[in-house]
């Protein structure tokens, strides 16, 4: 997949489809629309392409200290385009000559002068140009006048629940992991960075749900934590920037970074240590996999 990150880009003018979005979390309804940009190329032979923000909207055009937190970070979710079968991604900085284009200049530069785009796919709050003034509506009757094939990818629903980002993020924020998960497809988590000296070589955490939304003594003895019987505690730094859990304990998985190793159940513990969030993993001893946390790395 080849990943375009400067607003003056020059690539050649083969025929695209292009999903336009934040897609921040890739969460289903952001899925849904990617598979109806696959299945368009599956069919007509044009590029699957995605245009993104290396930016959050929020960060730019609202007070900064309101903004949440991302689900995942940029590399993450360019991986997952990736999986999913994108094979171009405009990662775009959101800058003033781009945001200050009206949605006639933005589809016109862009769409059409800039990807050459023969369908463009976006969700059913899609906006884009100066003021948000491009709406759905406006996308469909340009995408007729230009000959351009639209696709409005209707929202999803689950459990009463609208799929969004926002959502998401407000259910990562009140540590209702597992309801949070059910929207995305996938379980919340990112990269792991050592927080202390010597820590196992931990590739990636992930959050399968917080105690309270389960039983403790199940959780337990599903996970066969260990860590009272070992004192096994290792420190992670949480990502800046990332939706912070709140402080607790919660069931998930540690991933090693060796290749055919699967993910060990953990129990972690979100704290906040000296002004900084952290991750505690409490090391467990599951299926006789005790090797697995002997291999370290040391800052």
């Amino acid at each position: 997949m080849k990943v375009y990150r400067d607003i003056d880009f020059d690539v050649p003018r083969h025929p695209r489809g292009v999903a336009l979005g934040t897609f921040d979390g890739v969460h289903l309804g952001h899925q849904a629309i990617i598979a109806e940009l696959i299945q368009d190329a599956k069919v007509s032979g044009r590029v699957p392409a995605i245009f993104t923000f290396s930016d959050h909207p929020d960060l730019v055009f609202r007070d900064k200290n309101s903004f949440q937190g991302f689900i995942m970070s940029v590399e993450e979710k360019l991986e997952i385009f990736a999986a999913l079968g994108v094979e171009e991604v405009f990662l775009m900085p959101l800058v003033p000559e781009l945001y200050k284009q009206t949605a006639e200049e933005f589809l016109q530069s862009y769409m059409i002068d800039k990807l050459n785009a023969g369908f463009i796919a976006v969700g059913e709050d899609a906006r884009f140009g100066s003021g948000r003034a491009g709406d759905v509506e406006y996308l469909l009757s340009w995408g007729k006048k230009n000959n351009i094939k639209t696709a409005v990818i209707e929202d999803i629903n689950i459990a009463q629940e609208k799929v969004s980002s926002t959502c998401i993020r407000n259910l990562l924020k009140q540590g209702e992991v597992g309801k949070a998960n059910l929207l995305t497809g996938r379980k919340f988590g990112f990269k792991a960075k050592g927080a202390t000296e010597c820590v196992p070589l931990v590739y990636k955490l992930d959050f399968i749900s917080s105690v309270s939304e389960t039983e403790r003594d199940q959780t337990r003895s599903t996970i066969n934590i260990s860590a009272a019987k070992d004192n096994r505690q290792y420190q992670y730094e949480y990502p800046e920037g990332i939706v912070p859990l709140p402080e607790g304990k919660y069931s998930g998985n540690v991933y090693f970074q060796r290749e055919g190793i699967p993910s060990v159940p953990a129990e972690l513990e979100i704290k906040r240590i000296v002004g900084k969030y952290v991750i505690i993993v409490y090391g467990s001893v599951p299926y006789g996999q005790d090797a697995l946390w002997q291999s370290k790395t040391c800052l």
